[in-house]
């Protein structure tokens, strides 16, 4: 988020939004089963704990890089995305 060799990390952000946005129903549930099944496991644990650091307030860093991206658009549905990415990795 830091390094200009990787323009702070917008375009990661913005991946996480359309991995998100392009996720079926099927993969929804598929995607809460693993997340329920490997709850305790640390990468689902620092998962959340990033989420919640970067991704869970529109004024945290994750997400005013995600608006700072060129390819950002208003009409980017961003309260549902947060919502989504607080449900699939709570902070535990």
């Amino acid at each position: 988020m830091e390094d200009t060799n990787k323009d702070f990390g917008r375009y990661h952000a913005l991946d996480l939004y359309t991995i998100l946005a392009t996720t079926t129903e099927k993969e929804w549930i598929q995607a809460q089963a693993i997340r329920d099944k490997n709850a305790e496991e640390p990468y689902i644990v620092e998962a959340g704990n990033l989420i919640s650091k970067y991704f869970s307030e529109l004024n945290q860093m994750g997400m005013i890089r995600l608006r700072e991206s060129p390819y950002f658009r208003p009409e980017l549905q961003i309260d549902e995305f947060m919502d989504a990415l607080k449900e699939l990795f709570p902070n535990r």
